[in-house]
């Protein structure tokens, strides 16, 4: 069960609005006109397709079809803009600027110049709206804008992004590092009428999982091939990137089975299990967790996991701590 201040942040994102710091997630930003060539030569979904001032949810693999890091990639007239987990930054950092100059891109490691506040719940474009004193309009997951606004007579330019990371309407800002401080204050004093609250790392995990959210370097890292993990950020019908072979002799040859997969569970207990608590069927070890956390929604322990072929499908029943579970698809 979760005690009392994690409910009320919990149940605040669900029916107001709540104030998470990102700040620490990774961003890189690609430029030159050979950019979109470059990443989408990269990437498993689609960037050269994508219109400007949107997004889409892709991985960075490497020739095995294996993930080096999840990653959002929004295209602006005269940049890329990606969000990706700190724990893949690095390598990734470094395999860009590796193929930077064939590529014809430049490529800037941006974690350190911008802070990343988000905003969660069914308030947040109200509040959104009041910081900006102007009215935003972004419909569609990862649609996003600039604002250009003035700190003490200097420019500064703001990245908006719609990016729900629960199951409710959600924004992430951009803002300059430098600016942190002062923009968390106006962020506060702006929520105040509508009950904002800052939420925790740890109602966090329990949003995420609800929302069937799962994250690189908890849940899966670079030992499993995409196939594995999701289809959310596969396009089967854009050109040749690296790890395609894989991707593609999976969902052609394998039809889309491979040895293990991540699914949610929900449990018939408020027990959380412990990561890498076993994933049992009868006496048989089928899988392990990797994350879980007490859903208030499902009055229910719920998580994240592998599960061996032949018990990945929906409905499945499996046993986790000597409790019954449902095996559901993300």
């Amino acid at each position: 069960m979760l005690n009392n201040e994690i409910l009320g942040q919990y149940y605040t994102v669900k029916s107001n609005v709540g104030l998470f710091d990102f700040s620490i997630e990774g961003k890189i930003i690609v430029k030159g006109h050979g950019r979109v060539d470059f990443i989408n030569g990269l990437v498993s979904n689609d960037v050269e397709n994508l219109e400007s001032f949107n997004g889409v949810y892709a991985s960075f693999l490497d020739r095995n079809g294996k993930i080096l890091s999840d990653c959002i990639v929004y295209k602006f007239d005269d940049f890329l803009f990606i969000n990706l987990s700190i724990i893949g930054k690095n390598s990734i950092i470094k395999k860009l600027n590796g193929d930077a100059a064939l590529g014809k891109s430049e490529v800037e490691d941006a974690t350190l110049r911008y802070a990343l506040f988000s905003l969660q719940g069914p308030k947040s474009t109200e509040l959104i709206n009041n910081i900006f004193k102007s009215k935003i309009e972004l419909q569609s997951q990862y649609q996003s804008i600039i604002i250009e606004t003035k700190n003490n007579d200097e420019k500064i330019d703001i990245l908006i992004m719609k990016n729900n990371r629960t199951n409710f309407d959600g924004y992430d800002i951009y803002v300059p590092a430098s600016n942190y401080k002062e923009f968390k204050e106006l962020i506060i004093n702006n929520g105040k009428d509508d009950g904002l609250k800052i939420i925790n790392n740890e109602t966090y995990n329990v949003l995420r999982i609800e929302a069937k959210i799962p994250l690189f370097g908890v849940d899966f890292d670079e030992k499993n091939i995409l196939p594995e993990v999701t289809e959310k950020a596969m396009n089967y019908d854009k050109g040749c990137f690296v790890g395609q072979e894989i991707v593609a002799r999976v969902k052609n040859i394998a039809k889309g089975a491979t040895a293990k997969k991540l699914r949610l569970f929900e449990i018939d207990s408020n027990d959380i299990p412990e990561k890498n608590a076993k994933i049992m069927a009868g006496n048989d070890e089928v899988g392990h967790v990797t994350s879980a956390a007490f859903s208030p929604n499902l009055n229910k322990a719920i998580g994240f996991g592998f599960v061996n072929k032949g018990f990945y499908d929906d409905g499945t029943i499996i046993t986790i701590n000597n409790a019954e579970a449902t095996v559901k698809r993300l």
